[in-house]
């Protein structure tokens, strides 16, 4: 590693410390290669014993290749001192290195101190099919003692969700509720807290937009008018261009007034409710001698604009505040047993796991935490004295993918870093976030993005790497103008700006040779699914390899379109054969079924 060319954003995230540091790492910027050179340098020129930083991965693989690329780098620096204690010191000191996932780690506090938790020592992590069986066991054991003790509470959710013929659904609803919750540091509390929001019996006379479900409903409504809008001035300007379509201009005037008016009145509930509710849409005129098609193009706008207004606010618009807050009250007792349901459940769910001395993943995490914080006088949140001393024994944490991080591993490595000297190095990049599904919060990177400054100094740094050195420019250039166009603080996020860009820092060899293809501007294909164009892409398909028809699906069709694609690159185009850059040789070949994906 000691002859790469670092960047100046590589160099300050390998040697910048004193802060707690966030790396914005684009994709093909070296983000494993500078994480791995940090930790390197801490342990070989800081002589920071390799033990005494926690490194957190997202998977076991990635944990390996770091142990391993680090420990390669010492090996390397003890060819050049074959002397070095320090550095014989961490070939032994990396066999009980923390390089882990988070639940490796989890788990390695709850066995050193399963006394803490009223745990046995010897548990054991029980696999995926177990725990589901078990759960089912329980929510079956309960819904059949509230049956049987006719329980009022439990009656009337059956009644509101489902029947006693068919319970699955609410079943079905209960588990999911508790798996989601677990993403949460404090699973009950959180459940309590946002139960608790439909509780207005105070607030029954407030206007409905002061609550939660009335401003997301307001700005909602107020950004789809905005997009009529929009849609009508560009109709409108259309419509001017021709003195015969100006009775029909007028028309499209008159709606954009009626719609900017009722934009104006969206601030408070009442005042939408009354407002949305009386906008009246002009007669569209009626003219045979006019024959431009433009006139139905822009009347099939309209009707469009005109259709999706009133479908929405008669929606969202149904009710004045009095009768929306009324509506959200009445759902209140109705949660509430759902809330009580939930916390029996999981109360039944961890005396099972006890009795068979297993513990689920969720547990892990959860065990973990309850060793690290303890209640201080005031019932304040405090981190115990487990968490100090791991507090004192880690110089630094590191955490990679951390926009994939969940509120519970948040609290859980917070209450481990340092105060005085802070000392959390994550890395990540918020545009490559998959896994909300699986209760990540990005918004956990998005608000130490938005926070953290660029200059170096204070406890907070943010540090950007947005030099690409896996790609041509061709192709960053397109992702970049993709990108800039559908991504958003409302749409992925993030405001996809010049400063969030990728940047060109590979360079690539030109190809000599004149009979050959190389890269060139990027292609997008789009395919109509539904149109013709899907029917004659298969058709044509079918003609060459004179195969028999088959159902048309999405999946079967880009099938089709990627395979032919795929065959194009490997016929001659007009003599010339596609080539690719191979970095193993440092010269141009023939493209191979592999260098696709």
């Amino acid at each position: 590693m000691a002859d790469v060319k670092w960047t100046k954003e590589q160099q300050d995230a390998i040697y910048d410390k004193g802060s707690n540091i966030l790396v914005a790492a684009a994709a093909g910027s070296g983000k494993t290669a500078v994480l791995v050179e940090r930790i390197i340098n801490k342990v070989i020129n800081e002589n920071v014993d390799i033990d005494k930083i926690l490194v957190v991965t997202f998977t076991n693989a990635a944990a390996s290749e770091m142990r391993e690329r680090i420990l390669e780098a010492i090996y390397k620096k003890m060819e050049e001192f074959p002397d070095n204690k320090n550095l014989q010191r961490q070939i032994i000191l990396i066999n009980k290195a923390s390089i882990c996932t988070i639940d490796s780690f989890c788990l390695d506090i709850i066995r050193n101190n399963f006394f803490e938790i009223d745990t046995s020592a010897n548990f054991r992590v029980a696999d995926t099919t177990e725990v589901e069986l078990l759960k089912q066991e329980v929510i079956d054991d309960i819904f059949e003692d509230k049956y049987v003790s006719n329980d009022k509470e439990f009656l009337n959710l059956i009644n509101t969700y489902t029947t006693y013929r068919d319970d699955e659904p609410l079943k079905e609803l209960l588990l999911n509720i508790y798996k989601y919750i677990q993403s949460s540091p404090f699973p009950e509390d959180w459940l309590n807290e946002k139960v608790e929001m439909f509780n207005l019996k105070d607030k029954l006379n407030n206007d409905f937009s002061e609550t939660v479900w009335g401003k997301i409903l307001l700005d909602s409504l107020k950004e789809n008018i905005s997009n009529y809008i929009i849609s009508l001035k560009k109709t409108e300007r259309d419509l001017n261009r021709f003195e015969e379509l100006e009775k029909f201009r007028l028309v499209i005037n008159e709606d954009i007034i009626n719609l900017e008016y009722v934009k104006e009145n969206l601030n408070s509930w009442n005042s939408a409710y009354e407002k949305a509710n009386q906008i009246e849409w002009p007669k569209w005129p009626t003219d045979k001698k006019v024959t431009l098609e433009l006139k139905d193009i822009a009347k099939s706008t309209r009707d469009g604009i005109k259709k999706s207004y009133n479908k929405e606010v008669s929606k969202i618009l149904l009710y004045d505040s009095a009768e929306a807050n009324e509506n959200i009250y009445n759902m209140y007792g109705i949660l509430k047993a759902i809330e009580n349901l939930i916390i029996e459940f999981s109360k039944k769910f961890a005396e099972r796991k006890k009795e068979k001395n297993i513990v689920d993943f969720n547990d892990i995490e959860h065990f973990a935490l309850k060793i690290l914080i303890q209640k201080d006088e005031d019932g304040k949140d405090i981190p115990s004295d487990i968490a100090l001393s791991y507090r004192e024994k880690f110089e630094e944490i590191f955490i990679d993918e951390y926009q994939d991080s969940n509120f519970v591993q948040e609290v859980l490595l917070s209450n481990i870093a340092k105060i005085k000297t802070p000392n959390r190095f994550m890395v990540g990049d918020v545009k490559q976030s998959i896994y909300r599904f699986r209760q990540a919060k990005p918004e956990l990177f998005l608000d130490k993005y938005s926070r953290y400054p660029l200059a170096s100094g204070g406890k907070e740094r943010k540090i950007q790497l947005y030099k690409n050195f896996r790609s041509r420019d061709e192709v960053l250039r397109g992702v970049n103008f993709i990108f800039k166009m559908v991504m958003s603080n409302v749409v992925g996020e993030l405001e996809y700006t010049d400063d969030e860009a990728l940047h060109l820092g590979a360079t690539f060899l030109e190809n000599q040779e004149e009979d050959s293809e190389v890269g060139g501007s990027i292609e997008l294909h789009i395919i109509d699914k539904s149109g013709n164009e899907a029917e004659e892409v298969v058709e044509e398909e079918l003609q060459e390899s004179e195969e028999e028809e088959e159902a048309v699906d999405a999946i079967s069709l880009e099938a089709k379109l990627v395979s032919k694609r795929i065959k194009e690159l490997f016929e001659a185009k007009d003599g010339k054969r596609f080539k690719v850059f191979d970095k193993d040789t440092n010269e141009y070949r023939d493209v191979r079924y592999k260098d696709i994906v």
